[in-house]
């Protein structure tokens, strides 16, 4: 008897996956019914030939959840002709029964249901050398957190040891005088003065790191794919280097973005809204937010207001009727605006403009 191999010709294979480090766990819908959940190792190709073997001739498309995993897996599946998406987990509906009752199969499963149901959508996937830039930019960040709690230690240490600091170095700028202060400071015990000389040593070290790591950024923006938009970006009143560079890494290319209200989504300088009927109810900023860029607006929104007349009054007018806070955030909102119209139309700032 001749064996007939069944053709899914003309057929679209859904797969929710659900990613982690030692395994996956596949939920495979055919159009809109479920199939099966599959368990396999995490290696695209597996999965790969797992769906041409058993669903030959079909249209795959899969969908996995943004996390600590990148992007390696949407490429690696794309070259492997898998549609792949990358989808924010908050924008993935789950029901209470789901809640109650997390599996990876049951997740896995209501993300290939939610695919083949068509609501959900990928975010962006920034290529290769972009994402390669943003890790180099992201390690500084942490190696400047590091260093910040590492300051806060040797101010823990000498507080919990009755040692005052003298008048000349209560402040945040830690210079040499005050290192060398530190190291010839007499701690009375011997292991004291031990845990505080390892605790200016790893001091040191991330000083040292941050300087050299914040050298090959700024050799990065001069870069030939930077180096342009970098500099229009400098224009601005408050946008220093690290601003800029975090805009250039994080955002890539702003034409990407249809309207200011999407760049603005992405950033996340507007406000929660919860209205119904003839109640319109708006709160606080959203949580919704890129939690390094709306931090590095507002504070360019600071400089801004003391740099530039015209943002300076439209400041001073805005204090009559809101609050300072709520003042900054309007002009942080201008200065997405502003930049977005930079970098869109390859024209520097001009100062004095209110609107």
């Amino acid at each position: 008897m001749n064996k007939i191999k069944t053709n899914f010709q003309g057929q679209t294979i859904f797969i929710g996956m659900d990613i982690h480090k030692a395994s996956w766990n596949l939920g495979i819908d055919l159009n809109d019914m479920f199939l099966k959940n599959v368990h396999q190792k995490p290696n695209p190709s597996i999965m790969a030939a797992y769906l041409k073997q058993h669903f030959p001739g079909a249209r795959y498309k899969a969908a996995y959840e943004a996390g600590k995993f990148g992007f390696w897996i949407q490429r690696q599946l794309t070259q492997c002709g898998i549609e792949c998406l990358v989808v924010n987990p908050a924008d993935i509906p789950r029901s209470q029964k789901d809640t109650l009752q997390k599996t990876d199969p049951r997740d896995a499963r209501n993300i290939g249901f939610r695919l083949h149901s068509g609501i959900l959508h990928g975010i962006h996937i920034p290529n290769e050398q972009q994402e390669a830039d943003r890790v180099l930019f992201r390690h500084r960040k942490r190696i400047w957190k590091d260093l910040t709690r590492c300051k806060n230690r040797i101010k823990g240490c000498l507080a919990f040891s009755g040692i005052d600091l003298p008048e000349q170095y209560d402040n945040a700028n830690w210079c040499h005088n005050f290192i060398g202060w530190l190291k010839t400071l007499d701690c009375w015990q011997s292991s004291r003065r031990t845990a505080l000389d390892y605790m200016i040593a790893q001091m040191e070290f991330l000083r040292k790191e941050l300087l050299l790591i914040s050298n090959d950024i700024r050799k990065m923006m001069r870069e030939q794919r930077y180096k342009t938009n970098y500099y229009l970006l400098r224009t601005i009143p408050g946008i220093g280097l690290l601003t800029a560079a975090s805009l250039l890494v994080e955002i890539g290319d702003v034409k990407r973005f249809e309207t200011f209200y999407h760049v603005n989504s992405f950033v996340g300088l507007l406000p929660m809204e919860h209205s119904s009927g003839q109640n319109e109810n708006k709160g606080i900023l959203t949580v919704r937010k890129h939690r390094q860029l709306r931090s590095d607006l507002v504070e360019s929104a600071w400089t801004a207001k003391r740099t530039d007349p015209a943002i300076r009054l439209y400041f001073q007018e805005q204090l009559k009727r809101k609050d300072t806070k709520i003042v900054i955030i309007k002009i942080a909102l201008k200065l997405l605006s502003r930049i977005r119209y930079v970098l869109i139309n390859q024209t520097p700032y001009e100062y004095g403009i209110v609107k």
